[in-house]
């Protein structure tokens, strides 16, 4: 019997083309608008897999999913939302929901989420009831909309979290939203900024010491690591960990003890760690500036935070949002405002969105924020964006041909494109699990020019022959 596939959701157009997708795979759906009329259809013929809207007419789906459970246990659900928000999806993955979509999504998202879904079958987990949604992280763009989703699934395992993205994009209070979800919540979460401690003190800092371990320890002292037990700690600027003290983390992660400076008795700790950096930890691993198995058992789950000139379409709520943490008044963006900060490349993040609105509200006071309003752009250059990089690398690439080069280099645009091309075609394979129809369209070829190029790099899987496997 193919799978059953539930779809509830009260667009018709959505609705259609979840339809239209299961179809294409061979499936079977059942389509309802409404919560009340899925639950009949789910004790009617239980489903292997439900897409489910949360806005719904009469029920919501979130208060469905828990009803879906009962009837429908071995269902995955995928929960579809246009409203999408953290406090959203901690509760959708919280009330049993295999995977989280925000609206709007490509097919190739519900697709591979469907058949994530109906390759694993679920097992019911007890959960701990949803805690307060934080009112910090704001964003409705697709790139924070991923970041609400994985705190919501990493927050109640115990899994070491590395966040990562530039200054000002607000790690901390991703790594605090981890902890206020977790079941670690009423336990203390220590926020350590590495950077800021006396490079000859962190060991102490961090693991503490007892009395006499050094000049000036005339008492014993706990670390922060045993301060923190059954809670949380975080590590921002982690890449500045001394490498004698690196070791002496791991230890922590692997065997959750604490050894004391100048002690001869670990402590039992149970501690989470989540970190934190705006550096390039794999280069630091490379360089030997950073131990590889330690990089390794804080990235067990990674959260990257995009910056904020990648994501315009949170810049309006972003900037409701700090209006309102320092007015006592609403404060009015008109659209000529909100279209000079959609302007700004805002190399300090929202660090910089929220100085640069408290300064306008001064200056407007009380009245609407205007273009004028605002302080000058900084004149911070930013972090070099990945196109620049890659400008760069194929610059000095071009530089270095030329230069080796006895004579005048005739093929050099096939060389380049022999050297980019494998790897290009290889992610994009990589990607979408080898499926060549829709690699052909991502990179805007033909599907016989897909095959050739497969052919030419020698990308074929193995065992693959010539024809259409994956698509």
């Amino acid at each position: 019997m193919p799978p059953t596939v539930l779809i509830c959701d009260d667009e018709e157009g959505i609705a259609w083309a979840l339809r239209k997708l299961c179809e294409r795979r061979g499936y079977r759906a059942v389509v309802t608008a409404s919560a009340e009329d899925a639950l009949k259809a789910a004790a009617d013929t239980p489903p292997d897999a439900v897409f489910l809207d949360v806005r719904l007419p009469g029920m919501d789906g979130l208060t469905a999913l828990a009803k879906l459970r009962a009837v429908a246990p071995a269902a995955r659900a995928i929960v579809v939302t246009a409203h999408g928000n953290l406090s959203t999806a901690v509760k959708a993955v919280e009330g049993g929901a295999f995977d989280y979509l925000a609206k709007p999504f490509d097919l190739d998202q519900a697709s591979d989420s469907l058949e994530r879904a109906l390759r694993h079958r679920p097992g019911s987990q007890p959960t701990e009831p949803a805690a307060p949604p934080s009112d910090e992280l704001v964003g409705r763009s697709p790139a924070m909309q991923s970041v609400f989703k994985r705190i919501a699934l990493v927050a109640p395992t115990t899994a070491s979290v590395l966040i990562t993205g530039e200054s000002g994009t607000g790690k901390e209070l991703v790594a605090r939203a981890i902890h206020a979800h977790s079941p670690r919540r009423g336990k203390p979460f220590l926020p350590v900024h590495v950077a800021a401690l006396n490079p000859n003190l962190v060991e102490s800092e961090l693991f503490g010491h007892v009395k006499g371990a050094f000049t000036g320890a005339d008492r014993t002292r706990p670390g922060l690591l045993t301060l923190a037990d059954g809670g949380t700690v975080f590590l921002d600027e982690l890449g500045d960990i001394p490498l004698p003290v690196q070791a002496k983390l791991l230890r922590v992660l692997e065997r959750q003890e604490v050894m004391p400076v100048g002690g001869v008795e670990a402590q039992r700790v149970d501690v989470r760690i989540v970190s934190a950096t705006n550096a390039d930890l794999s280069a630091a691993v490379n360089d030997g500036r950073f131990r590889a198995d330690l990089f390794f058992r804080l990235n067990v789950y990674p959260i990257h935070i995009s910056p904020l000139r990648d994501r315009p379409d949170d810049l309006a709520a972003l900037a409701d949002h700090a209006l309102r943490s320092f007015t006592a008044t609403p404060v009015s963006l008109p659209e000529d405002t909100l279209a000079e900060l959609k302007r700004r490349t805002w190399p300090g993040n929202v660090r910089e969105l929220k100085n640069a609105l408290e300064h306008a509200a001064i200056q407007a006071r009380g009245g609407p924020i205007r273009p004028e309003h605002l302080p000058p752009p900084s004149a911070v250059a930013g972090p070099a964006t990945l196109r620049d990089k890659l400008a760069g690398v194929v610059r000095d690439w071009v530089r270095q041909q030329i230069a080796d080069a006895p004579e005048e280099p005739a093929e050099l645009h096939q060389t380049l494109l022999d050297e980019i091309e494998p790897a290009v075609l290889g992610e994009v394979l990589d990607r979408l699990g080898g499926n060549r129809l829709v690699a052909a369209r991502w990179l805007g070829l033909a599907r016989a020019t897909v095959r050739k190029m497969i052919r030419k790099y020698h990308l074929e899987p193995a065992g693959a022959d010539d024809g259409d496997e994956g698509e």
